[in-house]
This record gives C-alpha cells, sequence and structure tokens, in this order.
C-alpha cells in the first residue's frame, strides 16, 4: 500500500525549507560584465572573488572586479535601502539605514558582517572626499574593516577609496604604500587604476610633464574590455588635467569632448570630473559663459559625485556674477553652503 501525501504537506515542506535551511538561502549576484544575475549561496569568499553553491549543477565562481551587486539573502529591507541611498549620494541616510541593519540582522555570517563593516566604510569614505575634517575617520574605518575581514571581496576596492583619500590629504608617501598593495591584485583593470592614482600623485606633486607621460602611457596600454575602456577614459581625464596646468586649453578640450561624448554614460565619476575640466579649460580660454554652462551640467546631472559638485558650485558662484546672472551665483554659493559646509571649496567661497 502506497502512503499517498496531500500536496499541502509537500509545499508546507518547500517553505520550511526556503524559510529556515542555509541550503535553500538565496544570495544574489549581479555581474559587471554581462547584467547578468545568478543566484545561490556564497559558501567561500577571497579577496579576489566568491563562490555561489547552488541547489543543483556546479557551484559558480564570481571574480571580485565583476560584482555589480550582491543582494543577501537576510539581509533585510533596511540593507536594500542602504545601497539605494549610497547610489543616490544620500551618505547621511545610507549610514543610518546601514547601521540599522546591522543591528537587526540576526546571526549574520562572517561574509555579511564583513559587507556591513566595509560598505560603512566605503560611505563614510564618498562623504569624506568632499569634507576633510571626515577624512581621518573614514581611513580608520576602512583599516579597521580590513584588519576584521581581510579576505573579503571588498578589499581591493576599499584600497583604491583608501588610495583617493590619502591623494586627497597630499599625503603621497602614505599614496604609494598603498598602491603597492593594489598592484598586488589579479586584475588589469585594477592595476591601471593603481598606475592612474600615481599619475595624480605626480600632477598634485606639481610635476605636470611626468603626470601627462604616465597618463598617456596608461591610456596606451589599456585594452578593450568595458572596465578597461573606462580606465583609459579616466586616463584621459588625467592627460587633459595636466594640458590645462600647461595652458593647453585648446589640446585639453578635444580630449574632453571625447570622453564627453564616446565615454561610459554609465559612469558618473568620468562624467563629472569631464566636466568639470571643461569648465577649467573655457575659463583659461576666456569663455566664462561656456565655463559656467560646463559646471551646470555637474549640477545638474551629476550632484552625487560630491567632490566634483562642490568644486562645480564655487565655481559657478563666481562665473555668473561676471556673466550677469547674479541670482544664479547666489543659487549655487547657497547650495555649497548647504549641502557641503565643511568642503574645502565653502572655505574658498568664504573667504572670497
Amino acid at each position: 500500500m502506497t502512503l499517498k501525501i496531500p500536496a499541502i504537506v509537500l509545499i508546507a515542506g518547500t517553505v520550511v525549507c526556503v524559510a529556515a535551511s542555509p541550503l535553500c538561502a538565496i544570495d544574489i549576484i549581479t555581474k559587471k560584465n554581462d547584467g547578468k544575475r545568478v543566484n545561490g549561496t556564497i559558501s567561500a569568499m577571497t579577496k579576489t572573488e566568491l563562490t555561489l553553491k547552488k541547489n543543483q549543477g556546479d557551484p559558480e565562481i564570481v571574480a571580485a572586479n565583476n560584482i555589480a551587486a550582491i543582494e543577501w539573502e537576510g539581509g533585510g529591507g533596511d540593507l536594500k535601502l542602504g545601497y539605494s541611498d549610497e547610489l543616490g549620494g544620500r551618505y547621511e541616510s545610507a549610514t543610518q539605514r546601514l547601521m540599522k541593519a546591522k543591528s537587526d540582522i540576526k546571526s549574520p555570517s562572517e561574509f555579511l558582517k564583513g559587507e556591513l563593516e566595509y560598505v560603512l566604510a566605503r560611505v563614510a569614505a564618498k562623504q569624506a572626499l568632499s569634507d576633510p575634517d571626515q577624512r581621518e575617520q573614514a581611513i580608520q574605518k576602512i583599516l579597521a574593516a580590513q584588519k576584521a575581514f581581510p579576505d573579503h571581496v571588498r578589499f581591493y576596492e576599499s584600497q583604491m577609496l583608501l588610495s583617493q583619500l590619502y591623494l586627497a590629504a597630499k599625503d603621497f608617501d602614505a599614496v604609494r604604500t598603498n598602491l603597492e598593495k593594489l598592484t598586488q591584485a589579479p586584475w588589469d583593470d585594477v592595476k591601471l587604476a593603481a598606475r592612474i592614482v600615481e599619475a595624480r600623485a605626480l600632477m598634485a606633486e606639481g610635476k605636470p610633464d611626468e603626470a601627462i607621460k604616465a597618463f598617456q602611457a596608461v591610456a596606451d596600454a589599456a585594452g578593450d574590455s568595458p572596465a578597461d575602456a573606462s580606465r583609459k577614459y579616466e586616463a584621459m581625464l588625467g592627460l587633459s588635467r595636466g594640458l590645462i596646468e600647461q595652458s593647453k586649453f585648446e589640446e585639453a578640450l578635444k580630449i574632453l569632448d571625447e570622453v564627453t561624448e564616446k565615454g561610459p554614460a554609465d559612469d558618473s565619476t568620468v562624467q563629472a570630473e569631464a566636466y568639470t575640466l571643461q569648465g577649467h579649460a573655457y575659463q583659461g580660454l576666456g569663455r566664462t559663459k561656456e565655463a559656467a554652462l560646463a559646471y551646470l551640467h555637474v549640477d545638474i546631472l551629476f550632484p552625487r559625485e560630491t567632490a566634483y559638485h562642490a568644486e562645480s558650485l564655487y565655481q559657478m558662484s563666481i562665473l555668473w556674477k561676471l556673466v550677469q546672472h547674479p541670482d544664479r551665483s547666489a543659487e549655487a554659493a547657497g547650495k555649497l553652503v548647504q549641502m557641503y559646509p565643511n568642503s574645502e571649496w565653502r572655505k574658498k567661497l568664504a573667504g572670497q
């Protein structure tokens, strides 16, 4: 005699499996290279990759530099909203959401614990890029995350942020020490990014000739992959910055036009820097209104790129006056004071 089990019992058993069993948990990874979403349970992780264990089939390994987003099983709504706030440049709100997620998540895996610490540090670093008063605290948060979770897929991402913070602080010894760790990454695009930071350091040290050569070398070395293409355009931006430093404004504008027209439209950092540098070049040529309009692009399209946004607001507060638009000048100055009260550009405005 065969015992027939009611279908509802089977369904209930499935629900129990989904809700309670780690084997049925689902983490979702969105890949950068093709936008595809893959799911399973994150079962292993290193600095360079994570492994997704699936209920059926072989595990899938995803390289750290190919992770666009992670949706964590058990992460909860506040974690998702924290990511969203970070993406929208709402850093205070993002921090609050992430801290709430950290306190509310029950029995998180070591991987998820590390994610929370690294993302909190990442948000702090983004804030600090436009607020020097928060810089040291952000650096310490990154170092603490690296010490607690040294084998996490966010490690090399955090190394890049450290380089940017040290560069903003003009601590060039720390920049170069940090770059030694960054160049240990196994991916060409990350190695190219490290070379770009080194070139930016040369520029900040007042060595534009050396910096231009370094930027050009990176642009020449970049391959055809989407990741390499992004590094190529970043190098082109550095090259144009060097040309502006040498008062070669027309040459710089030709490069910048190529970046804004052909560069990655979804890379807001590249685009924001490109329009900021356009503003600098137009100012150098005495084309004041065009300069103001270039900075306006940053204000309208890329306000979450806080470092470039703060600088653009400062420049507009000056330029709009020169072209007889005091109302726009006042608006830009008001935004700068309200949004970036501790930035170097706010301090420059106060000194006008």
